[in-house]
């Protein structure tokens, strides 16, 4: 089996942190140099905006990648069936931008949107792995709230 994807190698993406770690500096810079209580009130809206988003990054990562580290995960292994790929963008609705197939009975769904999965997100129009129906893959996935998160992708060699 070929490796193609693995969660442990998650990096953390500027376009995910640059919005937040303004807001947090904005928040800061309105907590020291403001006088008057409307701007005190909108520094702690910025910092507790700040602050959600980091427990649930925090949370996010705990719950996938550690979990991952530490052999907390599922694997199914056989054909890729009912692939449904994800269309290529523009549509109003980000359902229209999410891919799913099925692997022995697991149903699989991910989009390039979701970064609400520390897991494998990007579509086969995007370049992803998943492309067909019939692909033989081995997938490693955890269980959470939101639908099975894919963690590890391996490919049968041809």
């Amino acid at each position: 089996m070929k490796l193609l994807y693995e969660a442990s190698n998650f990096t953390i993406q500027a376009r995910w942190v640059i919005p937040f770690a303004i807001l947090g500096i904005i928040g800061v810079l309105l907590l020291v140099f403001s006088k008057k209580p409307f701007f005190k009130l909108l520094s702690a809206v910025c910092l507790a905006i700040c602050a959600i988003a980091a427990l649930r990054f925090c949370f996010g990562y705990m719950q996938v990648i550690h979990a991952y580290k530490q052999g907390n995960y599922k694997s199914v292994e056989g054909y890729v069936e009912n692939f449904t790929p994800a269309s290529s963008g523009g549509e109003d609705q980000e359902d229209m931008e999410e891919e799913s197939f099925d692997i022995n009975g697991v149903h699989f769904s991910y989009g390039d949107k979701f970064i609400k999965k520390f897991g494998y997100h990007l579509p086969s129009t995007q370049g992803g792995y998943i492309k067909r129906d019939g692909q033989y893959l081995k997938l490693g996935y955890i269980t959470t709230e939101k639908g099975y998160v894919i963690v590890k992708i391996q490919e049968r060699k041809q």
